[in-house]
Order: structure tokens, then C-alpha cells, then sequence
């Protein structure tokens, strides 16, 4: 028996369509049954794994060929659309994946939330120091507050943050990646990790825009509860860090506790280095 590489489901070792997902593995080198494997985001017995059947349209998308390129449609967008929300519906109930599903047809939607949260990042901060500034040049010449100048121009900075909260969101799920895999001799599929680690944080991005359509509203009367959803939100992904390493089965003598430690300064290090780059040189 062996593992396919994209349902994660143990089929023959002689297979060359993988029976659950209909993906072809037969120039994929699936992965051994008897190899450390980690299948979800928290450590779980690959003997206990069970796949439950996908929705209709899921089951459909998953029975064409991958190699068969269509055309753009309006429909197809909207499907995929759908299923993206749908995915992220589902992990806000079941942020640790308890209920198996098939997530075959999602080893990229990791990478388009990482995305879209340092877009909406970008913005939100971007409001928010821009209202900031214009407010203060206003309460300047009209108190006894010291005038200075401040320059801020919503664009550069704009591209700036989406930038550094860019490299924030990826840091993280690529730095728990490689101490599992270095470190802790775990196996994981990398995109499925991707795409895994989004989906815990799900609910933070629905924290996240709802901070970021209040900043659109009023940014200056609703500040503070706003930067509180934001703090809330990335935090999130602090939380998910540590989590991830320390449900992973451990049979090295490392210690959870300094993989942790030693992950969340090596995130610090090379977010200060990355934000000195973007705002103090660039």
C-alpha cells in the first residue's frame, strides 16, 4: 500500500489513478506507507484516516483530467468561488480537521488566502495612518499640539505594507514546515500544508475584514476596535505556530518548547530585517 500525494488516502501500491480522488499517480512518486507521514495540520493515526465523498461539484472537478485546460467562463469562476468560500465555512466550524474531506482540489487555496489577508492587511493599516495623519494636521492648527510633517503617501505605503504582511502570513507556515520536516522527521504534502495552515485561520480573516470594512466606514472614531481585530487576527497565526509543532508527534530529543521558541524569533528576525529594508531604505 502507499499514500496518494493528493487526498492523502491509502490506495495499491501498483495504482496508477488514485480510487478516491481520480488523480493520475503514476509519474508521482507517492509516499510510503511505512514513512513518517503527517496527514493533517494535527498530528493523526494515518491507520484511522477515513475520506468522506466530496460534493457533487468538487466530485465532478476532481473526475477531469488535470492536464485539460478550458477556456474562461463566468460559471467556472463563480463555482470556484463558491467552493473557496465553502472551504473556508467549513474550517471556521472544524478549524482542526476532524471530519475528514477530500482536499484534493484545494492545494492552492493556502496561497490565495495568505494573499488576500495582506491585501486587506495593506489597506486596513493604510486607512488607518493616512486618517491618522490628516487628523493630526487639522487638530495642529487648530490646539497647541506641535506642528510637524508627516508625509504619507496612501500608494507607496500601500504596496509597502501589502509587502511586509506579505512576507508575515508566509513566514510562519514555511518556517513550522521546515522545523517539522528538519527537525521532527514529519512527512507533509507542502501545498496541502499551505492550504491546511490558511484554513485554521480562517476565522481570523473573517476578523480581519470585518476590521477592515469598519476602517473603510470610520477610521478614526472605530481605531481602536479595529486595531483590536487586527491584533486579534494575527495572532491567530502566532497561535496556530505553536499549536502545529507541539501536537506533531515528537520522537527526536528536541524540545518542543525551544522549536517554538526558536521559530517565533527567527519570524521576529526576519521581520524587522524585511520592515527596516522596506520603510527606512527603500
Amino acid at each position: 500500500m502507499k499514500i496518494c500525494i493528493y487526498c492523502h488516502n491509502r490506495i495499491p501500491k501498483e495504482a496508477l489513478i488514485c480510487p478516491m480522488c481520480g488523480s493520475d499517480v503514476s509519474d508521482s512518486e507517492a509516499i510510503p506507507q511505512d514513512e513518517f507521514y503527517q496527514p493533517t495540520l494535527f498530528e493523526e493515526n494515518t491507520a484511522n484516516f477515513v475520506d468522506l465523498t466530496a460534493d457533487e461539484d468538487e466530485e465532478d472537478a476532481a473526475s477531469g483530467s488535470r492536464t485539460e485546460k478550458q477556456a474562461f467562463s463566468f460559471d467556472e469562476a463563480k463555482n470556484k468561488f463558491i467552493r473557496y468560500m465553502r472551504f473556508l465555512w467549513k474550517k471556521m466550524k472544524d478549524p482542526a480537521e476532524t471530519r475528514k474531506s477530500r482536499r484534493e482540489s484545494h492545494n492552492l487555496y493556502g496561497y490565495f488566502t495568505f494573499v488576500l489577508s495582506a491585501l486587506l492587511s495593506a489597506g486596513l493599516v493604510t486607512r488607518i495612518a493616512v486618517a491618522l495623519v490628516n487628523q493630526y494636521d487639522l487638530l495642529s492648527q487648530i490646539s497647541l499640539l506641535p506642528t510637524v510633517t508627516f508625509h504619507v503617501e496612501p500608494v507607496v505605503w500601500y504596496m509597502k505594507n501589502f509587502l511586509l504582511f506579505l512576507a508575515f502570513y508566509y513566514l510562519y507556515p514555511l518556517l513550522a514546515y521546515f522545523i517539522k520536516t528538519f527537525f521532527l522527521h514529519r512527512r507533509h504534502a507542502f501545498h496541502n500544508w499551505m492550504t491546511q495552515y490558511a484554513g485554521m485561520n480562517a476565522f481570523g480573516l473573517l476578523l480581519l475584514g470585518t476590521a477592515f470594512l469598519i476602517s473603510l466606514i470610520a477610521p478614526i472614531l472605530m481605531a481602536v476596535p479595529v486595531l483590536l481585530l487586527f491584533l486579534v487576527h494575527l495572532s491567530s497565526y502566532l497561535v496556530t505556530f505553536i499549536a502545529s509543532l507541539y501536537q506533531t508527534i515528537n520522537e527526536t530529543k528536541r524540545d518542543t518548547l525551544y522549536l517554538c521558541l526558536g521559530g517565533i524569533s527567527a519570524h521576529l528576525l526576519l521581520m524587522m530585517s524585511w520592515a527596516y529594508l522596506l520603510f527606512l531604505k527603500m
